[in-house]
């Protein structure tokens, strides 16, 4: 259980409940939406060129806009993840 840094990633969008949804350099999505306590924020030195978000990720417009408007603040708490049915 050691603390470890894994990253970079590309912030992609800010859902409802303040969770980050956030991908790989390489444009793939992560599935689930990352707590923004777990999130390091980093300055680059300097700008990254990226293509276009509709070229440069691998989800539907539609999956990544279902992502946003969840109400999920930290995906690992029970109480407050709506993405699991009970």
């Amino acid at each position: 259980m050691r603390p470890r840094y894994l990253g970079p990633f590309i912030v992609l969008a800010r859902n409802r409940g303040g969770a980050y949804i956030i991908s790989e350099l390489d444009g793939s999505v992560f599935d689930h939406p990352f707590a923004a306590f777990r999130v390091i924020p980093f300055f680059a030195r300097q700008t990254l060129d990226l293509p276009p978000l509709d070229k440069l990720i691998n989800i539907s417009e539609t999956r990544l806009r279902q992502m946003k408007n969840l109400e999920v603040a930290d995906p690992d708490n029970d109480k407050d993840n709506s993405m699991v049915d009970d």
